[in-house]
């Protein structure tokens, strides 16, 4: 490594108008629900917001209606999140893009569930 640089690879937040709120309504309503409202106001990645839900389904005071969708998602989005941390570690960049696109189809099938099986956006 240089002693006057360095090289810097990060995963930041990048949403449309809106943000993630407009963006995942369906995960947004989860977050309030279940008392993680803060996350919805400090920006973070899609890609960090796995261990969260992770949590979250483990939470015996989470609702069985949000659990029963966790629990159909969580493994498969904490199993493509594992695979791009080891990208991203491995610094291979276009495996990496491919399965951060993979981890935001992920989360739309979650947040189309969870509006499915959650309306009204408490449970």
């Amino acid at each position: 490594m240089s002693r006057t640089m360095q090289i810097e690879i990060r995963l930041v937040p990048v949403y449309d108008q809106g943000g993630f709120v407009k963006q995942y309504p369906g995960c947004s309503a989860l977050l309030r629900d279940v008392g993680k409202k803060r996350l919805l106001d400090e920006p973070m990645t899609l890609y960090h917001l796995v261990e969260e839900l992770s949590r979250t389904a483990r939470d015996p005071n989470v609702s069985g209606l949000w659990k029963k969708v966790l629990e159909k998602h969580v493994p498969s989005l904490v199993e493509c999140r594992d695979k791009a941390r080891e990208a991203l570690l491995a610094r291979e960049l276009r495996e990496l893009e491919q399965l951060l696109y993979q981890l935001e189809d992920l989360f739309r099938d979650l947040d189309k569930d969870l509006l499915w099986e959650v309306p009204s956006g408490r449970a």
